[in-house]
Order: structure tokens, then sequence, then C-alpha cells
């Protein structure tokens, strides 16, 4: 899952859930490199371990591009499943959830309790006429639109869908027995509003790569060409915009065929799917496209909790499966193998309106208040963070993992904690803890879950929590619980 599609998939059914979580699982791998795998799945906020979750409030990671999931692809031609690009930074649905669940609102798709502001097609060649409304009102209140694909000439009640789509694009299509045509290692170029993105070579004859031609209308512009064929218009509709593409925009930060391919989302950022936050001039702090671009995937949450970790994208799978795992064998496997370090080191990188500096390894996530205060953190073999200038050292040495987040109001109970903490190692830890005041208590968590077990040393003092982390309570969660009447 080089291209992150699995952890995308599951992030996609997570908030549909009546419990809006999903997990995405691995097996078959040797333990090293199903480490590095497990901090994506920690990033993405994929039911990875609960003390980076607990940061994240246990909720799926945050994206603008809402992706129709191509169900109809495999009955167009059986030879195929359901993927045309496997594009890691969007949520896919398929149209009929979109149509049952979703709604427009204040220029974005409002699914799962989640806004998207770009919704695109990948293979779609049976829509319903209310997606063509929706469509509609997304583009008119300034979302943005995306048809990729084979234009639609029947819904699948049989009845002609071509001149509703017509409606919505602003583009001539004319429907021809060979539907689409045949022209691998041609180059799609790109002009207009999409001049900055890199030509394009259909690469196969199959279905899923087939090229159609489209004839731009009135208010239209040409934005992609293929020899003498035109197969991309865009045009505004209202305050935003619908761009039609007759081909399928690759899309593979894996380098499978020996060099990265990102028409995708060249195609996205054009459109300005990938706004940054204003807060640093002339730098694009945005989550997505920094993971594009950067040697880092990043990902922001409901709660304003971002997360990141090295990518694991260029490691290829060349290992047996099978659940069990004989170590003497991997150990063999992973001599003929160069696996990332898994390091995280930066200085001032700048991503969603935070400039942090910070070394560990593995994954990081946190959150700060109003005040830029670090009120919760999990991060691997680290001490200290810098967000935005300020500098919290929250340990005396680096610790193999450190990770504390403030219990959240409706989880909490009379006399209960107001603070969870989990580390590995030992050492001193002082905790930025704004919203404990008074005398605290600090125990291990006992033999059932939520029970009180052993105390630790702990005390507040000038905002911060100073626990003694000891060896024997590493590993275990640790429940910090003010003190009634102080």
């Amino acid at each position: 899952d080089r291209n992150y599609y699995a952890l995308a998939l599951a992030c996609s059914t997570g908030i549909l859930n009546d419990v809006p979580y999903s997990y995405c699982a691995h097996w078959g791998m040797p333990g090293a490199i199903s480490h590095l795998r497990s901090a994506l799945v920690n990033v993405f906020g994929a039911s990875g371990a609960p003390y980076f979750s607990m940061v994240q409030d246990m909720e799926h990671r945050d994206v603008d591009v809402l992706m129709l999931y191509p169900l109809d692809l495999v009955a167009v031609n059986d030879r195929f499943g359901s993927w045309m690009t496997q594009y890691g930074y969007a949520n896919m649905v398929t149209q009929e959830k979109l149509l049952e669940l979703g709604r427009v609102e204040n220029g974005a798709v409002v699914l799962g309790g989640r806004r998207f502001t770009m919704l695109a097609t990948l293979f779609e060649p049976f829509p319903d006429t209310a997606l063509f409304d929706m469509m509609r009102q997304l583009a008119e209140q300034g979302g943005r639109v995306i048809w990729s694909g084979p234009p639609p000439v029947i819904n699948r009640k049989g009845e002609p869908a071509l001149e509703a789509w017509r409606a919505l694009t602003g583009t001539e299509y004319t429907p021809a027995p060979e539907d689409g045509l045949i022209l691998p290692g041609r180059n799609i170029a790109f002009t207009g509003s999409l001049s900055g993105v890199p030509e394009m070579t259909v690469l196969t004859d199959l279905l899923v790569d087939r090229v159609y031609p489209v004839s731009p209308g009135m208010g239209a512009e040409t934005v992609a060409q293929i020899g003498k064929h035109v197969v991309g218009a865009h045009r505004k509709l209202g305050a935003g915009s619908v761009t039609v593409l007759g081909f399928r925009p690759r899309d593979d930060q894996s380098k499978s065929l020996g060099y990265e391919a990102r028409h995708c989302f060249e195609i996205l950022n054009a459109l300005g799917t990938y706004p940054a936050t204003g807060v640093f001039p002339d730098v694009n702090d945005n989550t997505e496209y920094l993971s594009r671009t950067s040697d880092y995937l990043c990902c922001r949450f409901p709660n304003g909790a971002l997360a990141i970790a090295p990518h694991l994208r260029e490691l290829e799978e060349n290992w047996p499966g099978g659940f069990a795992r004989k170590k003497e064998e991997d150990d063999k496997l992973l001599e003929g193998l160069t696996l990332p370090d898994g390091r995280i080191h930066l200085e001032g990188f700048k991503v969603n309106g935070k400039e942090v500096s910070y070394d560990g390894s593995h994954a990081l996530t946190f959150r700060t208040n109003d005040a830029n205060e670090l009120i919760a953190f999990a991060g691997c073999t680290a001490q200290a963070i810098t967000i935005n200038g300020k500098t919290t050292q929250f340990a005396d040495r680096p610790m193999p993992l450190v990770a504390w987040a403030p219990v959240r109001e409706d989880r909490r109970v009379p006399d209960g904690a107001a603070l969870l903490l989990f580390y590995h190692g030992e050492g001193e830890l002082r905790l930025p803890a704004p919203g404990l005041q008074g005398q605290i208590q600090a125990f291990a968590q006992g033999p059932m879950p939520g029970s009180r077990g052993a105390a630790l040393t702990a005390r507040v003092e000038n905002g911060l929590l100073i626990i003694n982390g000891e060896a024997k309570f590493a590993n275990h969660w640790i429940y910090v619980v003010p003190v009634a009447g102080t």
C-alpha cells in the first residue's frame, strides 16, 4: 500500500460508520517493516496505537477532496476491479452513499460530519440525475467539481444522461461505438488553467486508459490536449468551477514504474484545492500539499491535532506473505533491503499554521490550544518540541515514547482522571497541563481497565505536571486525577 490507498479507504468508511472509526490493519511482513507502516497508520488516524489516537480524539484525518469510488468499473468490463487511480490524499464514497448521506452546504459537500470542497469522479458511466444537481450546487456555492473518465450516455435506469452532463460541464461530447480512443504511448499536454501540470503519458490500451475527446462550449476553456484531440475543459460556474478530464489522471507516489507520477495531485493543486493557511507568506503549509512534495506524510484532524511521519512509499514488497513470521527468515530478508531509518528531523517545518522543530522517530502527533500551549502529544525517541517559537522540554532525556492528552469532557467521570499519560523507558516528565489546578494524584492502571493501581510521585508546579516516570510504570496507562476541593 505504498500509495496509501488502503489507509484512505479506512478513513473513508470510518466517517460513515455508526461508530465513526475504521481500522487499516496489515500483516505478512517482517516486524521492522510493520513498525514503519504502523507510523503511517498512527498519522492517518486509522485506529493506530491508542496513545497516538488519544491525541486525535480517536478520529480520522481530514482532507478536502472527495472522490466517487468507481464501483461500476467492473460492471463495464469484468477484467477490472474497482480502482482507477490510487490516490491516498482523498476520501472515497460510492455515488449511492453520497446521495443518501451527503448534502451541499456553504460551498462544500458535508458527509459524515466532514466538509469536502472538491468532488471528483474517477469512472462514473451511470450517474443519477441527483448527482448532477449536487455537483451544480457545489460549484455554484464556490466548490470545485472534476469529471474524469467517460462522459455518461445513460443512467442506471437506461434514461439519457448526456444532456444533463453537458449542462453541468458546458462541454460537448459525441458518443462513438468504440467508446473512447485507444492511444497508448501518446502524451497529454495541459494548457490554460492547468498549464503548470507536466505532460502525462497514456499508459495502456485498456479500458481505464481510454481517451474521450470533448468540445468546450461557450465560457469553457481547453485545458488538455492529445495531438489534435481536446480532452480537457474547464469552466467557471457560479462562485466555483467544473473541470472535465476525458482520461484517467495518473498518480503513483510509489514509483512503481521507476518514476513518480503525480498528475492527479498537480491537477488538484492547479485548481486551488490545496490552499495554504496564509500564516506564512509564500509558503504552502497545506498538509496534503506537504505530503506530496516533502519527505513526510502530514495529516490534520478535526480537533486541531497534527501528525507527521516519514514516508514509506519506495520500499518495494519483495518478501513472502503469511501471518505467522519466522524471525530467522525475516532477518535474512532484511539483509537485502535498505529500510528507511524512521527518523523525524524538523527544523522550522511549516505545517497547517504551525512552525515545528523536532527530533524523534516513528511518528509525531500533537495539539496546542489558542495560547500555543502544548496540551496533547505523542512521540518517540524525543524529549522536546518547538512550536511557533515556543520550546517545550517534556522529558529530561530522550525517551522511547511519551504520550499524554486531556480526557475529553464526554469521557470524564466524577472524581476521575483529567489527563492520560503513557510512556516507555524512564525519566522525569514535565508536561504542560494548563487545565490542571491545585493538587493532583497519579495512578498506574490497576488489574481492571480504568481501575486505580499504584501511585506515582507527581505534582503540578507553574502550570507543569511533573511526574517521576519510573521504569516500573512504563507501558502502563497513567491516570492523573485532580484532588477534589484543592
